[in-house]
């Protein structure tokens, strides 16, 4: 972090500028703060992205049962036949 000496010097150096020197630096001055904070939440991102696949793999579905699960309507294929008879019955 600059000192507040460092700060006033340069803050005089840009007013001695020309205002189109001024307007070119306050642009590039921008365009390089806008890169940083790109680069760093990419890597912010990446960073996070890598914790997720590092992570072991949860199956929604740990124990293996044949019938729909808590939020699962039975399908067609899956409904308990009425009245004992199944469609091989008929």
């Amino acid at each position: 972090m600059p000192t507040d000496d460092e700060y006033e010097q340069t803050r005089r150096r840009f007013d001695e500028l020309e205002v189109e020197q001024q307007a070119q630096f306050l642009i590039e001055a921008s365009a390089s703060a806008l890169a940083r904070g790109i680069e760093q939440a990419g890597k912010a991102l990446a960073d996070g992205l890598q914790d997720v696949v590092r992570r072991p793999h949860r199956s929604s579905c740990t124990s293996q049962t044949s019938g729909p699960g808590a939020a699962e309507p039975e399908t067609a294929q899956r409904q308990a036949p009425k009245g004992g008879r199944t469609s091989d019955d008929a």
